[in-house]
Parts: C-alpha cells; sequence; structure tokens
C-alpha cells in the first residue's frame, strides 16, 4: 500500500479556510457589524465550542454506517455554505451562531480525515504504516502546515475583507469532491470508545497525566490570546494590513509545523520531557517579549523564535501524554489530552479579552498591552517552573510505565489502545 498523497493533500486543504479568516477577523467583526472585542472573542472561540460539543459525535456516526468519505463530503458542502452564509449575515447574534454550526462542521471534516489516517495506520495489511505512528504523524504535520499557510492568504482580504471567506468556501466545495470521487472507504477501525471511568482510572494510576494535559490546556489557551488581543493589536495599533498580520501570525505556525518531525526524532536521544520544558520556556519568554515592542523586526524576530519554542514542545508534549498513559489506556488518554487542548482554546479568547480590559483599567495605556502578553507567556514559564521539582519522579514513573508496555507488548504483539 503506496503513500495516501490524497489524504493528505485533503487534511492540508481543509486546514486553509480556517485560518485564512484570521487576518480579516478585525475588518468583519468590528469594522463590518460594529462589534467589539467581546465580539471578536467569541467569534474566535465559539467555533471550538461546535467542535468540541460534536466530536465525538462525527466518530460515533461514522463508525457506525462503516463510512467515512459521503460524511466528510457533505460536510464539506455544508461547511461551505455555512462559509458564505457569514458573508451575508449582518444580525450578530445569527452571525455568531452561524459561526458555532461552522465549527461543528469543520470537526466532522477534520475528525473523520483523521479517521481515514488512522483506518490505514491500524491495517494489519499495511505492513509499511501499521502500528508504527508514522502515518499519523505525518497527517498531523499537513494539517499544522495547512493551518500555517492559510494565515498568509488572508492577504485576499487586504481589498475586501469577504474574498477570504469565498475562497475558502470554494476550497471546501473542492476537498468535498476529491473527497467524494477519490477517498476509498476500507478496514474502517473502530478505537474503544472514550469513558469518564477509564479516564479517571489512568489518572488515578498516574496523577502526573495531568502535567502534560496542563502544557497542552496552556499552549492551546496562549494560542487564543493570539489569534484575538493579539491579532486585534497588531490590526490597530501597529496598523498591519491583513496579509501582514497573517505573515507574522504564520511565524508562529510554520515552524510549529516543519519542526515537528525533527523534535520527535530528537526526542530519541533527549527525551520528551526536556523539550516540553525547554520549548516551553522559550515560547512562553519569546510570547511576553512580542507585545512588548512596535519595531517590525524585533517583532519578526520574537515571533519566529516563539514558533521554534512552539515546535519544539508540540508533538513532545503528546509523546508525554501517550507515554505517560496506562497500557490499554492509551486512546482514552489522548481523547482526553485533545479535549482539554480544545477547552483552553475555547477559554483563551475570551479570558485574554477580560484580561485586557483589567489592564488597561489598572495600567497606563502604552503598558497595559505589553502586560497582558507577559501575563500569556508566564502561564508556559510557570507551568515549566511547577513542573521542574517533579522532573526525576516523571521520568521515572515513564520507565516503570514502559517496561510495563514492553511486557505486554512481548505477550500480546498486537498494539493496545
Amino acid at each position: 500500500m503506496g503513500f495516501p498523497y490524497t489524504l493528505v493533500t485533503l487534511v492540508f486543504l481543509s486546514m486553509l479556510p480556517v485560518t485564512m479568516i484570521v487576518p480579516v477577523v478585525k475588518d468583519i467583526v468590528k469594522d463590518r457589524l460594529l462589534g467589539s472585542n467581546w465580539e471578536v472573542a467569541y467569534f474566535t472561540s465559539i467555533p471550538m465550542l461546535g467542535s468540541f460539543l460534536f466530536a465525538p459525535v462525527a466518530g460515533i456516526i461514522s463508525d457506525r454506517f462503516k463510512n467515512r468519505k459521503y460524511f466528510i463530503s457533505f460536510f464539506c458542502f455544508l461547511d461551505a455554505g455555512l462559509f458564505y452564509l457569514l458573508t451575508i449575515v449582518t444580525d450578530m447574534g445569527l452571525f455568531l451562531f452561524l459561526r458555532f454550526l461552522e465549527g461543528a462542521a469543520h470537526i466532522f471534516i477534520i475528525g473523520l480525515l483523521l479517521s481515514s489516517a488512522a483506518d490505514q495506520e491500524n491495517d494489519p495489511k499495511n505492513k509499511r504504516y501499521y502500528g508504527k505512528g508514522i502515518l499519523m504523524g505525518i497527517t498531523g504535520m499537513f494539517l499544522s502546515l495547512g493551518g500555517a499557510f492559510g494565515m498568509p492568504l488572508g492577504i485576499l482580504g487586504r481589498s475586501n475583507p469577504l474574498l477570504p471567506f469565498y475562497v475558502g468556501s470554494c476550497i471546501l466545495v473542492f476537498v468535498g469532491l476529491m473527497s467524494f470521487l477519490m477517498l476509498k472507504d476500507k478496514g474502517i477501525h473502530k478505537v474503544k470508545d472514550f469513558k469518564f471511568s477509564d479516564l479517571k482510572l489512568a489518572i488515578f494510576e498516574n496523577p502526573f497525566l495531568f502535567v502534560p494535559f496542563l502544557f497542552n490546556f496552556i499552549d492551546r489557551f496562549t494560542v487564543g490570546f493570539i489569534i484575538s488581543s493579539f491579532n486585534i493589536h497588531l490590526r490597530e495599533t501597529l496598523s498591519f494590513h491583513p496579509g501582514m498580520l497573517g505573515v507574522f501570525l504564520g511565524l508562529v505556525l510554520f515552524p510549529m509545523s516543519l519542526l515537528s518531525y525533527p523534535s520527535a526524532l530528537l526526542s530519541r536521544k533527549t527525551g520528551v520531557l526536556p523539550l516540553v520544558l525547554v520549548g516551553s520556556t522559550i515560547y512562553g519568554v519569546f510570547l511576553g517579549l512580542s507585545g512588548t515592542t512596535n519595531d517590525y523586526w524585533l517583532l519578526f524576530s520574537f515571533l519566529l523564535i516563539c514558533g521554534v519554542g512552539a515546535g519544539v514542545m508540540f508533538v513532545p508534549s503528546m509523546m508525554l501524554a501517550s507515554k505517560m498513559s496506562k497500557p490499554g489506556l492509551t486512546a482514552t488518554t489522548m481523547s482526553a489530552f485533545t479535549g482539554v487542548g480544545s477547552l483552553g482554546f475555547m477559554l483563551g479568547p475570551i479570558v485574554s479579552v477580560n484580561m485586557q480590559s483589567v489592564f488597561e483599567s489598572m495600567l497606563p495605556k502604552e503598558y497595559s498591552f505589553s502586560a497582558l502578553s507577559f501575563f500569556f507567556g508566564f502561564l508556559e514559564i510557570g507551568l515549566v517552573f511547577m513542573t521542574i521539582p517533579f522532573f526525576k519522579k516523571i521520568l521515572s514513573k515513564m520507565n516503570r510505565i514502559d517496561e510495563e508496555r514492553e511486557k505486554i507488548t512481548l505477550a500480546n504483539p498486537d498494539p493496545i489502545l
């Protein structure tokens, strides 16, 4: 079985519309619909609520009907329609409700595309990828790259802020058609259903699971700040046009995507926890500094280094959660890990706007945003400092779990989810 070029291409393309519209959020929500920073926060948060609520539904329906591609196609067309409706509606309440539905539709697309990759990787007939984690890693990298490439495409909105929505809608129609015509459904692999009782057992067996959970929550929480308050800061305070904004925000996403695979390889020599701690420190420090300067080249450098830090710790944090999970509960642990990240992303913009109001009421205007930026940056650094005292205990626990997993694997060579 060859490399699934069609699948990873569709994963890449399906992410472009998500970030393509980020650089024009200010134009659409504040200028066109006369909203405030709160509405900007809701616009960026509410699709994650839709994703959070409907992600389990996508898997259940797909597994039950033993079908991926027809559902992917249907929700691509639905998502494309919702993207178009967002350009027509002028009532803020209805606009945000459609945005909620759009987030729900999009998680069906992404979730089922990733499930298709999992189907191939968990097919025993697929000797090239079976049980190795390679295919899911590559698919995840293309998912991130799609988000990174989408940001600079925000330049389409420089003359007309609605254009990224139109283009995003067309891309989704294309993905829907290609999914219908070219994807193949065979060997549907059903992962064990998520149960809170299993998660409680996993945490009871190893309370240090809270460490990767907290890192993922804070990582996504800070991204919520970047695409809301920081986004508006660059547009209104530094007068960035959508294209320039997309390039600068892409400085965080591109290194994160491109360094994912190298950091996974490096972790074989260093271990995953040191990379999580070092990467999070770099990310936190330079995220904090990014809100302190109006100099373009300094900001460019800070965001680029911030992205490098994100790239160093992004995949290792996922690997840390997987490695610290009790054998047999890995799927449950990783589902919870993803859910916690979604929750962080959902809350980040809302807390960001609230904290911005607090700092503006306490500090002179020229210092308030710097304080906000440092607040989010030092959430990462504070978590690193909280983790360091438990460094040896966490490593010891991971070693014991590895030994347990190796014994089980020798007795039963089939992968345990």
